[in-house]
């Protein structure tokens, strides 16, 4: 199966968690880390690339394609997450890095790469996975360009369930706080669990256990599914 953005955090637990289930993974990753290093030891195909540009994603796929003759899944986890910056220059900047991440290489590597996902014996459908997030339904607006990407890959999520289907189920699942990023102070991480029903964070393991609860239901395809200890429920 094909993991995006694995070199850590939600990307490197679902490498490692799929290896352990006897998967052979193919992990594409952007820069090295231990976590990369990790998964060369343990025998993961690795494509090292950067989803910046239509022409980068395109080599990805053909690297992919060449080494991956079958796919029981893709799971869309590459991300880019930052505040929106504040001069409208910068903010258009990163709006086009964002769009290239989160819509267009699914995009390309859905289009390019769906022939080559199979069904397991019997007649289950093969799946194709993005990971989103509750803000696509609910943006935040110091990330609005973050939230606004997110949702057009939720949308276009929807568009492949429909394309793909009876051969393929297409689904989205949409974390919650999942880690903290270096910019969260103590009260903005206080504030996070205090809107949490759950009041925790969630962890890179249930984001596995909810992507292995996807790919085992052969009847649901299209679906949206948040894992965020029910956080949207208060936002």
């Amino acid at each position: 199966m094909l993991i995006t953005g694995t070199s850590r955090n939600v990307g490197a637990h679902l490498a490692h968690r799929f290896l352990d289930d006897g998967f052979a993974v193919v992990a594409q990753y952007r820069n090295d880390s231990d976590a990369i290093r990790r998964l060369a030891e343990r025998g993961a195909r690795l494509v090292q690339g950067d989803f910046t540009t239509a022409a980068a994603t395109e080599t990805i796929a053909q690297r992919i394609d060449d080494i991956a003759p079958a796919l029981r899944a893709i799971v869309h986890n590459a991300s880019a997450f930052s505040p929106t910056r504040e001069t409208i220059g910068d903010a258009a900047a990163q709006f086009q890095a964002f769009f290239e991440v989160h819509m267009l290489a699914p995009y390309i590597l859905n289009t390019r790469l769906a022939p080559r996902l199979h069904a397991d014996a019997g007649e289950q459908p093969g799946d194709i996975i993005h990971i989103t997030d509750i803000y696509a339904d609910n943006p935040a607006p110091d990330y609005d360009i973050y939230c606004a990407t997110k949702a057009g890959l939720q949308n276009l999520s929807l568009a492949f369930a429909k394309r793909l289907a009876p051969r393929i189920k297409v689904n989205t699942i949409q974390p919650g706080p999942i880690s903290f990023e270096p910019w969260h102070d103590a009260n903005s991480r206080e504030q996070v669990l205090a809107a949490t029903p759950l009041e925790r964070l969630g962890s890179p393991e249930d984001i596995y256990t909810a992507t292995r609860a996807v790919m085992a239901n052969n009847y649901q395809t299209g679906a949206v599914i948040p894992v965020d200890g029910g956080r949207r429920l208060g936002r």
